[in-house]
């Protein structure tokens, strides 16, 4: 067997031992984990069958009703081919397929560089946050944005510039994060120049040239511009005012849910520093872990970048070390070998049991089903219905013949009328309104509910306002509302 033929087979054996393992827990429950799938899956469906929509009716009150682009393209198509498994399945066969190949990307980018342990590294990836673990089961973007910036790091690494140039475009289409490709390319450009006085255009012209091309042939350009500039700047990492995902955790729960990345990092200063000189490489490494450590301290969601970068920094800083332990002194080579697979298989059942209880506090959208078939078998096309806005998902995957108030991200709504916005915000935190807010605001046609704590304030809402509303549907978990006309 040749040299690629084994490598092939090594990455092959990776793959399928990760979506074993992301399988096992993926289908430890029958529904869609996590809230964004629900959306994803079904909007790639409905591409498939109907082609790209230049809209977004069905969240009304929200920017995405006036200027809407699919910046998730890719991924979207992505997902397409596995809509014929069925869409609850499909997504969750997607998961398991897009995060065993980020791994796999992972290990295969270690192995090429000659890295000691590229498994073992590969597991204290999976294995470092608890948070983390459960983003990989979530359908998102995730896992192939990670995928793409570890094969950034290589174009450029080898100077493939065209692989570069069509890889920004790929990005453009598939993620938002494609800024942190060129953020890449920008500090490996300044790297070389401040080492070794090495100016070569080539890389950041590539680059540029293929994120222009993947925002300018598009199909949404120009919109795409106008809602990545929201989606960066206000809606995101910079500026996000509502989604719980994208707030700071406080000091305490950062220590806590990163301890495994900040030792890796903390671990990989120290044996530069011991070394008392630094390669360019691990640099670029350094930089990009501290710029996405900062980035985790503002938002919860950029710990998916940290971790896995720096668990790389020390990957490629502790490397010699590990060489010369290997040739010097064998038996300490093993013990360290051995301490690494002890950490995996305490951290393993540690993180798997308090991953169950993440996906347990998080799994309860599949109660609203009947409730979300009433609205799909009763509602006229083109009714408008009233929502707390996390519910928005999972009722437009049963149902995109009927419109929705509010969805996909509050600050969207915000973004579009503040001050409804803001009316909307109070009665959902109960305060006393002397006027039908969601009568006057929203004129909808019916109320959907859930019989749980965040929808509380709606219930008694509509309670003071009784005489505008009619009940139509009730079961153990929803209730629906016909709203007088």
């Amino acid at each position: 067997m040749d040299k690629d033929a084994s490598i092939f087979k090594g990455l092959l054996v990776v793959f399928f031992l990760f979506v074993v393992i992301l399988s096992f827990i993926q289908f430890s429950v029958k529904d869609i984990i996590g809230f964004d799938g629900y959306l994803h899956i079904k909007a790639a469906d409905l591409i498939k069958e109907n082609g790209f929509f230049k809209e977004f009716p069905w969240t009304v009150n929200s920017i995405l009703n006036t200027k809407y682009a699919d910046i998730q393209l890719l991924f979207r198509l992505a997902l397409i081919p596995f809509t014929f498994f069925g869409l609850i399945n499909g997504a969750k066969i997607a998961a398991i397929v897009f995060g065993a190949s980020c791994f796999t990307v992972f290990y295969w980018y270690l192995k090429k560089n000659g890295i000691t342990f590229p498994l073992i590294w590969t597991f204290i990836y999976l294995l470092a946050s608890v948070e983390l673990m459960y983003r990989f089961l979530l359908p998102r973007a995730m896992p192939l944005s990670v995928l793409f910036l570890i094969l950034t790091f290589y174009f450029v690494e080898e100077k493939k510039l065209k692989s570069l140039f069509a890889l920004s475009f790929l990005y453009v289409w598939l993620y938002s994060a494609f800024l942190f490709s060129f953020m890449v390319v920008l500090l490996s450009f300044v790297l070389d120049w401040a080492m070794h006085k090495k100016i070569d255009h080539s890389l950041l012209v590539y680059s540029i040239g293929g994120i222009m091309a993947g925002l300018i042939i598009n199909p949404y350009f120009p919109n795409n511009l106008t809602l990545l500039y929201l989606q960066l700047f206000k809606v995101n990492l910079l500026g996000n005012l509502f989604n719980v995902e994208w707030q700071p955790w406080s000091f305490g729960q950062l220590l806590f849910h990163n301890i495994v990345p900040f030792i890796c990092f903390f671990a990989a200063i120290f044996f530069n520093a011991k070394n008392k000189k630094i390669s360019k490489k691990n640099l670029l490494l350094f930089l990009i872990s501290l710029i996405f450590l900062i980035f985790t301290i503002k938002s919860k969601r950029m710990q998916e970048y940290f971790v896995p970068f720096a668990v790389l920094f020390l990957a490629f800083s502790i490397n010699d070390f590990i060489i010369k332990l290997k040739e010097k002194k064998a038996d300490y080579f093993k013990y360290l070998k051995y301490s690494f697979i002890f950490i995996i298989i305490v951290l393993a059942p540690i993180n798997y049991i308090n991953l169950e209880k993440t996906i347990d506090e998080g799994n309860f959208l599949y109660k609203y089903e009947k409730g979300a078939l009433w609205l799909k078998n009763n509602a006229p096309k083109g009714s408008l219905v009233f929502i707390n806005a996390y519910a928005f998902n999972y009722l437009f995957f049963y149902n995109s013949d009927v419109k929705y108030t509010h969805g996909i991200d509050l600050t969207y709504s915000y973004l579009y009328d503040a001050d409804k916005f803001e009316r909307y915000m109070d009665l959902l935190q109960g305060k006393d309104f002397d006027y039908n807010v969601i009568k006057t605001d929203y004129n909808p046609d019916y109320v959907f509910i859930g019989k749980i704590k965040p929808d509380k304030q709606i219930a008694e809402f509509i309670l003071k306002f009784k005489k505008d509303f009619e009940l139509e549907y009730e079961d153990d978990f929803t209730a629906i509302f016909k709203v007088k006309k």
